[in-house]
């Protein structure tokens, strides 16, 4: 007789306290390029890893880490095993995006909070309007708090904007006090990203846990 473990594993889902113990990652970047920066929400702490060299000074600025993608995820795949944890990310674009430029297959560890969030609302709230199937749409959905100030996600646009004044002016002390403002709120909506889609993966595991 299969566990309730296994039994969510097939559906896709997760355990309450596997949604505690999970790694929540999100990338910021271009598409169809290597991802600038990670975003990687472990319980209560979060760390931002900034993956291309380019924006080496604006990390530094920041005190963030600055590494590879390939060895950032061999590291969390390390973690994963030696503390029993799963890497969740908003659908499947981060295991996509990891398999296409690190090489790194995360089947078995990767579970997309995407579809554990339209299961739970299918199943618990399906007569409740919303308004799309987005990570913003799910945090408007459950009341998640989110600061006005941040307006809307433009990552690619803030990213294009530090980049290009870095490579003229080589320096992150140098950028002009608008190009600094669009990386901090760069910084800021990832964090939110990573926060907000832990909230909404512990609510529905919690909820669909408490309905079986």
């Amino acid at each position: 007789m299969k566990s309730s473990s296994a039994k969510l594993r097939e559906e896709g889902l997760i355990s309450l306290a596997e949604a505690k113990a999970a790694i929540y990652i999100d990338f910021e970047g271009f598409v169809d390029k290597t991802p600038s920066l990670l975003g990687i929400r472990v319980e209560s702490s979060l760390t931002q890893v900034v993956l291309d060299p380019k924006l080496h000074s604006a990390a530094q600025a920041k005190n963030l880490p600055s590494a590879g993608l390939r060895e950032t995820i061999e590291q969390l795949i390390i973690r994963c095993r030696q503390e029993r944890r799963l890497i969740i990310g908003y659908s499947q674009h981060e295991k996509t995006v990891i398999k296409q430029y690190a090489d790194i297959d995360l089947i078995g560890l990767y579970r997309d909070a995407r579809m554990i969030a339209k299961r739970w609302k299918n199943k618990l709230h399906h007569d409740e309007p919303i308004a799309g199937w987005g990570l913003k749409d799910f945090l408007i959905f459950i009341n998640y708090a989110r600061g006005a100030h941040l307006g809307e996600q433009k990552s690619t646009s803030r990213l294009k904007a530090v980049g290009d004044m870095l490579a003229k002016k080589q320096d992150y002390q140098r950028l002009t006090p608008v190009a600094k403002a669009k990386w901090t709120k760069l910084l800021e909506h990832n964090q939110i990203d990573c926060e907000g889609m832990q909230a909404l993966v512990l609510k529905a595991a919690g909820e669909l846990e408490s309905a079986k």
